[in-house]
């Protein structure tokens, strides 16, 4: 397939997705509608996780509940920090675990509450805890909450905090967290966003929780391809095309791709509506901006995930409550 019928087929896609699409909230699938499975030719090197470690983190996949995207992103991306640091069978979070369901009942508890409290559960909303949206699953601040408190770097950090000495050393040993995790909200365009990630992959080579399909999903991402080095030619490094793993296929509804693990072409993820090729929006009420806090928009800044791209990634601010998010030059976000 050339260039131009690629392209083709994600502007027919598109297309007909916009004739058969209905809402339905975070559980929003396309039963019958499926990406093809290799959708890409890439060009230039990958940057990015372990694909095969990926697998291995993602072994309780699909996602255990219709609006668990959230919840399975977290496993995936919490499991591999521990495999980081203890090798690719380091998975706490498994089926003989109950690992999904676990971390559900941690975004539902008090641990789980931001600074400024937690979303009144609405009309739509899930009512947990992590949540300062009245989002219908997991907004993006509770999945980055999530990500920090069940990754090795929670563990570290709380060992720290309470000053634990698994070691036995003396004086004790403790284990001071190397990176964090914070939410990104991308205000520039797609082109720039994706190159922004780009950026995160390299650098960390760790997989994303990226929110998709305007609010409705989440899907990890796992690298990119690209001509050029991603960390010395940002912006413009010329990502190619995109490795994306959806939680939702296994599933009675279906994911928003063919396999669990499918190559974009970048010219697809870029411009496909399920993909990036639309910014985060309500949803008819799913995915609201947040109620509390310094997000809440105002008339001064009308919107926070709304309108742009976001997505989860690590950082070195490991200080920096998981509260607070991120812009696309890492700079810490103090309004909407």
């Amino acid at each position: 397939m050339t260039l131009l019928e690629r392209r083709m087929l994600a502007i027919a896609l598109v297309l007909g997705l916009l004739t058969i699409t209905a809402a339905s909230g975070k559980a929003l699938q396309l039963t019958g509608w499926r990406t093809p499975v290799a959708s890409a030719t890439p060009i230039g090197n990958f940057y990015g996780a372990n694909e095969s470690w990926v697998a291995l983190a993602a072994s309780e996949w699909p996602q255990r509940d219709p609006n668990w995207c959230g919840v399975a992103n977290i496993e995936v991306v919490a499991n591999y920090t521990y495999q980081l640091a203890g090798g690719a069978s380091n998975t706490p979070f498994t089926a003989a675990t109950n690992g999904q369901q676990r971390i559900w009942n941690d975004l539902n508890s008090d641990a789980a509450i931001s600074q400024w409290g937690y979303a009144p559960k609405g009309t739509k909303g899930s009512g947990i805890k992590a949540n300062i949206a009245s989002d219908g699953g997991t907004d993006p601040r509770a999945i980055t909450w999530g990500i920090f408190d069940e990754s090795n770097f929670g563990a570290n950090w709380r060992q720290v905090r309470s000053g634990a000495n698994p070691s036995g050393a003396n004086p004790p040993v403790k284990l001071k967290p190397a990176y964090t995790f914070h939410n990104v909200i991308y205000h520039n365009s797609v082109n720039f966003a994706v190159e922004g990630m780009a950026r995160t992959l390299e650098r960390y080579g760790q997989p994303l929780s990226v929110t998709i399909a305007h609010g409705l999903h989440s899907d990890i991402v796992s690298g990119v391809y690209a001509q050029y080095d991603p960390l010395t030619h940002y912006p413009y490094s010329n990502v190619n095309a995109v490795n994306t793993w959806d939680p939702a296929v296994g599933t009675p509804s279906g994911g928003y791709q063919s396999t669990r693990e499918v190559t974009w072409e970048s010219y697809a993820f870029n411009n496909n509506a399920n993909m990036w090729g639309s910014p985060y929006n309500a949803n008819n009420g799913y995915d609201p901006d947040p109620a509390v806090g310094i997000y809440v928009p105002n008339a001064q800044y009308p919107t926070h995930w709304i309108g742009y791209r976001t997505d989860i990634e690590p950082d070195t601010y490991i200080i920096i409550s998981p509260d607070l998010a991120l812009d696309e030059n890492f700079n810490i976000m103090q309004h909407p």
